[in-house]
């Protein structure tokens, strides 16, 4: 089978595309559920707020690649106040993949 000039570039613009594609890092949210690491980020999470919560378990994890060194984890997490009260947060959580370093991006009740 003899290809064209134009098939062959054809060709080479899907090959192209494909590994690029696959190449480069997904900036939607990934579920990430069973990962033991999202308990301690919810963990972390819940400390860091500072308002006598208690984890007590997780519910689901997203992440999202960021396409550099840091991942923001979304997790949604059940707590319980000091006082007794149950509730359902939200918190979004980055962390630097090679230093380790993390910040709080948002906290507060789940929808």
């Amino acid at each position: 089978m003899r290809m064209t000039t134009t098939g062959l570039l054809l060709a080479t613009g899907v090959v192209v595309f494909v590994i690029c594609a696959a190449a480069t890092p997904t900036h939607g949210w990934i579920s990430s559920d069973d990962d033991p690491k999202i308990e301690e980020l919810a963990k972390w999470a819940v400390a860091e707020m500072k308002q006598g919560l208690q984890l007590i378990n997780v519910v689901r994890c997203e992440e999202q690649d960021q396409g550099g060194p840091g991942i923001i984890y979304r997790i949604l997490l059940d707590a319980v106040h000091r006082t007794g009260g149950m509730g359902h947060f939200t918190a979004d959580v980055y962390e630097d993949a090679a230093t380790k370093v993390r910040a709080l991006l948002y906290f507060g009740t789940a929808r």
